[in-house]
């Protein structure tokens, strides 16, 4: 899964959840944090472990329930924000999410298939593959930032948001009588 679709997949619900762009936007630059482990030269290690999500945010949460619970949904809303990483990435690659409970990556596929001719189907299937976890460094990481298709379901996720800010922005500079 690229950058883009793991930042505007949460970007998208966090807006649609009632957050203003000012707080969905912070929160969902966080669901890029899980792929700060390249920069170790290992992708798809413990940082895309929910358990460790989890654990390394649960004194955060606790803190903030204590001191500053007008900030608790926020707080829950940046777990889930890096969270939805790893959940994606299951669906796009072997990804260690249940790490160190569950010594496997998961990747799960799911299709649902068309047959348009004399006999019109539908098929559908849906695999959880597992295999056993090997975090291993790499010499050299090439992936792409966007690709086309990110770049057009990003758009497509984002264009009623787009249209909404246009038109209030519309109603703002309209010159009366237009």
């Amino acid at each position: 899964m690229e950058p883009l679709f793991h930042f505007v997949v949460p970007l998208t619900a966090l807006l649609l959840f009632g957050l203003k762009f000012k707080e969905a936007l912070p929160i969902s630059l966080l669901a890029l944090l899980p792929d700060l482990d390249a920069l170790f030269l290992v992708h798809r290690s413990l940082s895309h472990s929910i358990v460790i999500m989890l654990t390394m945010i649960a004194p955060f949460l606790m803190l903030t329930y204590k001191f500053k619970p007008e900030l608790k949904n926020y707080s829950f809303l940046a777990f889930m924000a890096v969270a939805s990483h790893s959940v994606l990435d299951a669906f796009s690659g072997y990804t260690p999410i249940l790490w160190p409970l569950y010594s496997h990556s998961v990747w799960i596929q799911v299709g649902l298939g068309a047959h348009i001719g004399s006999s019109p189907s539908l098929t559908s299937s849906a695999q959880l593959l597992t295999k056993p976890i090997t975090f291993e460094q790499f010499q050299s990481l090439d992936a792409p930032l966007f690709t086309g298709e990110g770049l057009i379901l990003s758009i497509v996720l984002l264009s009623p948001i787009l249209l909404k800010v246009c038109s209030a922005l519309w109603k703002q500079i309209k010159p009366s009588g237009v």
